[in-house]
């Protein structure tokens, strides 16, 4: 089979990209002989890393851009060799930093007004030889990352057409007039950038709660890093988190130092203006993503000289909370758990099972929720207890999601419901849509196993599925009140989302079916990060998914549970609608 090059582009993209910096991504291993810039092992991830060139005497127009491009896969010493190629005063106002446009391939480059072989030919601007030169650059744009480091998926046929000027200084072609921002192929992009969470918390501030973005690494990334903790989260998860640093808190010497394993932050006064528990919280978020740096061993924090670091009362704020992370499945004589071995009973549900369909419980333990009487019905149950009904409906309802709070999530195509697991009798509760609308019926809502993010699966009037993560806002006694504004869309370009599961703290895992493809296959789409495709599953219906990506499970329509091995999937148990808590 012929794979498209966009798909055999992307693909390296995305499998190298989403190691962020734990293993090198995939590089080709055939092809034609191709020129490229230089590769050097980087000892602070172990990975190949771009050594680019600065310009040559007597460069023409287009061997400059070509060489500014190549110059955009580092941005050591503030983008210094990139910088070489621009005039003074372009070099001067140049903002790489503001955006990175990620290009299937290295942009095609051609002189303006040059012929179909790319040779120049007789034009205004050939006027004299000192004459301003301009240059096209043109590219499929495979994803984008703005100024803050966030990531968007691009869809497919995304293009990028770029005209930069040239004038000779000091008798050399340079840029002059270039936008702000970055090209760069989809190859140089997975050597250089990387994943970052940011760390905010539950709105109790129980747990830390990430929010990726995307920087190229070197000696200025612990301080973009800082930078963007203390701005803030992103507006579609602020209302669902918390942050440590108060209003207008920055770093009062513009960087962040890191010299014998010791990151130093110092911040300005505002930081002082925080009660012990916001102090606590302020140091481990500080604490977290400067950890995740090479090299860094410690942070140090103060504040006029004054130290504000230390071991925190009770520790630093958890990443995770305990909780029974095996797999739910429905059987034929009820739900059961599945330990890795062999299913053990939970609950018993007689001779209606035949009738129930996705079950769910929450991180936190509780009873069981699962749909029934042809997906109309929601029940509740408690291990060894008989099965209350919460909620009965006139269509067919949404797949529970249980969050820590005990709220079980459902609702219809209209719009999503909530019931409190504790008391299934008392009335559900509408939980508010983004003030935008979902934008089409809604399909699945799945709430993260912190509670502070939920994503829903919509499908529009054509027909076209839309995957998008929401911040959950919550009154002061945990019940979910609306959602926020749609934040990172997952997956665009899929025919359609059969099912959808948190994996971890910042991947989703969809079942999907994509143009031209028969059978459904798992998809792991990281939160503000790429898509990564994994092998199709005949007569695949659900997927579930846990901790960690050897936890990823489907559901098949014939009542089997798979597991991957290796490129396979391999039946681990007999059951339908495997579910793993939350």
């Amino acid at each position: 089979m012929t794979v498209p090059r966009r798909t055999a582009t992307r693909a390296l993209l995305l499998a190298a990209l989403a190691a962020g910096g734990a293993g090198c991504g995939r590089l080709p291993t055939s092809g034609p002989v191709v020129s490229g810039p230089r590769l050097a092992d980087d000892p602070r991830f172990g990975l190949l890393q771009v050594i680019p060139e600065g310009p040559v005497p007597g460069a023409t127009p287009v061997q400059v851009v070509s060489g500014f491009l190549r110059a955009g896969g580092t941005a050591d010493d503030d983008h210094a060799v990139a910088r070489s190629f621009l005039t003074a005063a372009a070099a001067e106002r140049w903002l790489p930093d503001a955006s990175t446009t990620v290009c299937a391939q290295t942009p095609s480059v051609v002189q303006d007004g040059a012929d179909a072989a790319g040779q120049a030919v007789p034009g205004p601007q050939a006027a004299g030889a000192d004459a301003p030169v301009a240059v096209v650059l043109d590219a499929e744009v495979v994803a984008l990352v703005d100024g803050h480091g966030r990531y968007e998926d691009r869809s497919s046929g995304s293009r990028a057409v770029v005209r930069v000027v040239l004038r000779r200084e000091r008798g050399q072609w340079r840029i002059d007039e270039l936008p702000d921002g970055i090209l760069i192929s989809a190859l140089d992009a997975s050597r250089t950038f990387r994943a970052f969470p940011l760390s905010f918390a539950a709105a109790d501030g129980s747990l830390l709660v990430p929010e990726v973005r995307w920087f190229a690494y070197g000696p200025a990334t612990a301080t973009r890093i800082v930078r963007e903790l203390l701005a803030g989260p992103s507006p579609w998860l602020a209302p669902a988190v918390v942050t440590g640093a108060p209003p207008g808190t920055r770093l009062r010497l513009g960087s962040v130092p890191v010299a014998g394993g010791v990151a130093v932050v110092e911040l300005t006064d505002g930081a002082l203006a925080t009660t012990p528990q916001e102090r606590r919280l302020l140091l481990s978020q500080l604490r977290a993503v400067l950890g995740r740096l090479p090299g860094v061993e410690d942070v140090r924090v103060t504040v006029r000289n004054a130290e504000l670091s230390g071991p925190s009362p009770g520790g630093d704020v958890p990443t995770t909370r305990p909780r029974d992370e095996r797999m739910l499945v429905l059987t034929g004589s009820g739900v059961a758990r599945y330990d890795g071995g062999e299913l053990r009973s939970a609950l018993v549900v007689g001779s209606g099972a035949a009738d129930l369909s996705h079950p769910a419980v929450s991180p936190v333990g509780g009873p069981v929720a699962f749909l029934a009487a042809a997906g109309r019905q929601l029940q509740l149950q408690q291990p060894g207890g008989p099965a209350v009904v919460a909620l009965t409906a006139g269509s067919v309802l949404l797949p529970p999601s249980v969050d820590p709070a005990g709220w079980v999530w459902t609702g219809t195509a209209a719009g999503l419901l909530v019931v409190r697991a504790a008391v299934p009798a008392a009335a559900p509760v509408a939980v508010q849509g983004p003030a935008e609308g979902f934008g089409g019926a809604v399909t699945r809502v799945r709430v993260s196993r912190d509670g502070t993010r939920a994503v829903v699966v919509t499908t529009g009037a054509g027909g076209a599925p839309a995957v998008a993560v929401h911040g959950v806002q919550r009154d002061e006694r945990g019940r979910p009140l609306r959602l926020a504004a749609a934040g990172p869309v997952l997956a665009p370009g899929v025919v359609a989302v059969l099912d959808a599961a948190w994996l971890g703290a910042d991947h989703v895992a969809l079942l999907v079916r994509r143009a031209r493809e028969v059978d459904p296959r798992p998809v792991l789409a990281q939160v503000g990060g790429p898509v990564r495709l994994l092998p199709p599953v005949p007569g695949a219906v659900s997927v579930a998914a846990g901790e960690a990506e050897r936890g990823v499970a489907v559901g098949t329509a014939d009542g089997r549970v798979l597991v991957r091995s290796g490129a396979d999937w391999v039946p681990v148990t007999d059951g339908r609608y495997p579910a793993y808590p939350g």
